[in-house]
């Protein structure tokens, strides 16, 4: 009776992911490893190729709206949500493992099991090529980062809070063991998420589909670096990718599309209606009354370019001078659209900034920064000029990285960065940047004698 129950349930998982692109939105619990018959279950690199593609899809379910959502709404940029469990991240205030939060940290870990999974059984089949197992291994390590990066900005206090990034991070599983796995420090786990994308670097084709790439890992590492202030290192991630002429910046400003973009480094891919992995923006963002609404203090901030700015144009008062007064975006009312995790507009915001924090060349960051700026407005009235000083382009990236990357979830990590490296005095809705209540709470489940769950308690 074990035998077919652990058969039918890895089998279950393989052919359920994804061939191609990113589809199927099943949410499948793996049982413990140990219990799997691997021997019977996975004996091909067809069989390895569809378990990644579960991992794939954990990782469409996660960054197709998901982890956007949920960090956008501890940030200035939204009005308070009519949702309950989102009020909590709003207020900030998850002062319990609430559906939301806890749905978004299942998913965060069963892509990484799901891709550790794989990594452990490939020596059991016969006929997987080196070429294929590099490729595996590098897609492998990229999710793994991807997804212990995320975990670690939103569960975790930010890099840079203590001098030596000793303070409390997150879990970092690198095998698909059910063991309990202990909490390691900030510093412990941004070194196994650089160590995984150098990995990936070297192991990932240049050219890979829909999936991840080299390009993704490079991109990815610029972001990594940028968030742990390390400004050389970020531009030169970012240089690799912008050089490498692979991709050009979009004519359009709104890069959710259902086509596919010049900018997308790596997305997640929606084909159809019935194959759409954006429904976390589409369904929080778009509908008559919003659960996600911008922030009336921002907009106030925003229209006074609105005559030349094309992004304000997606956005859109309703019920103007009424009590219920909002303003909802109009970049998600396609039926499906593709959505970016990782583009060359943010390549060129980290260059442009990190050049100027570095003491590099403030040439190719005023460029840098420009670029976006031509993109964005019908006049010229924004442009930096050239022999601008260091401060100048950093503050015209920061307000225009504000705007581009509105809704992307990009605006909490921006403000802790600020606090912790910068040591800027950052206040969201009068609660201090580096409040308990800008961290997320694990589940109950994950207390044990080697892991200690953050305290309870919100923003006073």
């Amino acid at each position: 009776m074990k035998k077919t129950f652990t058969k039918f349930v890895i089998y279950t998982i393989i052919l359920l992911g994804v061939t191609g692109t990113f589809s199927g939105c099943q949410s499948i619990e793996t049982p413990p490893p140990n219990e799997l018959l691997v021997d019977d279950a996975i004996k091909t690199t067809d069989d390895l190729q569809r378990l990644l593609n579960a991992s794939y899809n954990e990782v469409a379910n996660t960054f197709g709206g998901f982890a956007p959502l949920m960090s956008e709404m501890q940030s200035d940029n939204l009005s308070m949500p009519n949702n309950n469990d989102l009020k909590e991240l709003y207020s900030p205030n998850v002062l319990f493992f609430n559906t939301t939060s806890g749905s978004f940290y299942s998913i965060l870990y069963r892509a990484i099991f799901r891709a550790n999974f794989v990594q452990d059984n490939m020596d059991k089949v016969a006929d997987l090529s080196a070429a294929d197992k590099n490729r595996m291994m590098g897609e492998i390590k990229f999710i793994r980062a991807l997804c212990h990066f995320t975990a670690v900005r939103m569960y975790a206090k930010p890099y840079g809070f203590s001098a030596k990034n000793e303070h409390p991070g997150i879990a970092v599983v690198l095998k698909s063991s059910t063991k309990p796995n202990p909490r390691l420090s900030v510093g412990e786990a941004y070194d196994a998420i650089l160590a995984d994308l150098k990995d990936a670097e070297n192991l990932l084709p240049a050219e890979n589909g829909n999936y991840a790439d080299k390009m993704s890992a490079t991109a990815l590492l610029a972001h990594v670096y940028f968030q742990m202030g390390k400004y050389t290192d970020a531009a030169t991630q970012a240089s690799t990718v912008i050089d490498s002429k692979k991709y050009t910046l979009s004519d359009t400003v709104n890069l959710f599309t259902p086509a596919a973009s010049s900018e997308h480094i790596f997305k997640i891919v929606s084909t159809g209606v019935n194959d759409k992995r954006s429904g976390g923006y589409s369904d929080n963002y778009s509908p008559g009354n919003p659960t996600c609404q911008l922030s009336k203090a921002l907009w106030e901030s925003l229209k006074v370019d609105l005559a030349t700015d094309k992004r304000l144009k997606l956005l859109t008062v309703v019920n103007a001078g009424a009590q219920n007064e909002f303003i909802k975006s109009e970049m998600f009312n396609a039926p499906y659209f593709n959505v970016p995790v990782l583009h060359l507009t943010q390549m060129h915001l980290i260059r442009a900034e990190a050049l100027a924090k570095s003491g590099g060349d403030l040439t190719v960051a005023t460029a840098d920064i420009n670029a976006i700026i031509k993109r964005a407005y019908t006049d010229n009235s924004k442009i930096v000029a050239a022999g601008s000083t260091a401060q100048q382009i950093i503050d015209a990236t920061r307000t225009q990285r504000r705007i581009e990357l509105l809704f992307q979830g990009d605006r909490t990590n921006e403000i802790k960065r600020l606090g912790a490296i910068e040591s800027q005095n950052l206040y969201v809705r009068g609660h201090r940047w580096d409040c308990d209540g800008f961290v997320l709470q694990f589940p109950i489940t994950e207390k044990t004698s080697i892991f200690d769950i953050n305290p309870t308690g919100g923003c006073n």
